[in-house]
């Protein structure tokens, strides 16, 4: 049995210049117009199922089928259709207003971050393991001005307002000082630094949760689940030996939208920050309430990796750690 489209469906979509614009709003008046004449032709089958002689009960006929159960057959192909419609309508709505954001998928270290490193720490490093450990560096300096370029050029560096992306600031991504372009974002870092420890100490699993993704938020989880339930552990923050800066970072598009994102812009970015910090730990009885150990202040330096996309209003989360010394695991992307 052919189902066939009226002709005026096809005019319709031919003489209408707003519709015609885009693949889906075509691709729905086609739907509409087979939903429309499938549902007529459908029609006329259950009258004429209705009207016809009661079909043969007989063991050689097989099993009967009644005008009630072909009614019923009818019915769930009509509503199938339309079904079917609804789905093409919302894929149209989400296509204009970008509803959904493929861009939103988890994504790993597909950046090209390392901790940069003048000499190979490797064991009897050869005079070439230590040239291309340099040369690494030199060409992590130059990728670290490229993604400052591109943030600059997109207004997509915290906190700062840059009037333009061409500046002397493009080279100081490792500085420290307050008035560095990167300087807002290393006080962001250094915030949530202190929140997802004092979440860890707490076992507070939300606020993980929330500052953390992939690999390190199943390393922070392992040690909130780790601890002793009786006891309450408390970090304390006792300053840094000297300030975080940031020694690594990438800026790539990836928000595949097909107009630009509401808020932000198209970069998602990762940071390596190195953190030089004095900390410990207090714990407390939970049934008394008596503190029941502390630990000395002691000198603890980490390598972490911090990541956002910038078209969401969220803040900085901590992806992965890294190690000085360690060869990076992750490859140049084709775009660099």
């Amino acid at each position: 049995m052919a189902l066939r489209a009226p002709q005026r469906c096809f005019n319709i979509v031919g003489s209408s210049s707003s519709l015609s614009r885009t693949w889906s709003s075509t691709l729905v008046i086609h739907h509409r117009c087979y939903a429309q004449s499938a549902t007529a032709q459908k029609t006329k089958d259950k009258n004429a199922v209705a009207s016809s002689a009661p079909p043969s009960t007989s063991r050689k006929a097989g099993k009967a089928s009644t005008p009630q159960k072909a009614a019923q057959d009818s019915t769930a192909v009509e509503r199938s259709a339309e079904d079917d419609l609804r789905n093409i309508e919302a894929l149209q709505r989400m296509t204009e207003t970008n509803e959904v954001d493929v861009s939103s998928a988890p994504w790993s270290l597909w950046v090209y971050v390392h901790v940069p490193s003048w000499r190979s720490h490797q064991p009897d490093a050869s005079l070439g393991d230590h040239f291309r450990t340099f040369w690494q560096a030199q060409r992590n300096w130059v990728f670290n001005a490229r993604s400052l370029y591109r943030m600059a050029k997109s207004r997509s560096i915290p906190g700062v307002k840059v009037k333009s992306p061409w500046s002397w600031q493009l080279f100081s991504t490792q500085s420290t000082k307050p008035t560095a372009w990167l300087g807002p974002f290393r006080q962001a870092a250094l915030e949530v630094y202190k929140q997802i420890n004092e979440a860890v100490a707490a076992r507070d699993e939300k606020t993980v949760k929330a500052l953390t993704a992939g690999e390190q938020q199943v390393a922070y989880m392992k040690l909130v689940r780790s601890q002793d339930p009786r006891f309450i552990n408390v970090w304390k923050f006792h300053g840094e030996r000297t300030p975080c800066r940031v020694v690594s970072i990438r800026a790539l598009e990836a928000y595949y939208g097909a107009k630009p994102p509401r808020v932000g812009s198209r970069l998602a970015i990762q940071a390596v920050v190195r953190f030089d910090t004095l900390q410990s730990v207090e714990s407390y009885s939970k049934k008394t309430g008596a503190r029941v150990g502390e630990t000395e202040p002691k000198t603890v330096t980490e390598y972490l990796v911090f990541q956002k996309r910038m078209w969401y209003d969220s803040p900085w989360v901590i992806r992965d750690r890294l190690y000085e010394g360690l060869e990076s695991r992750f490859t140049i992307p084709q775009s660099f």
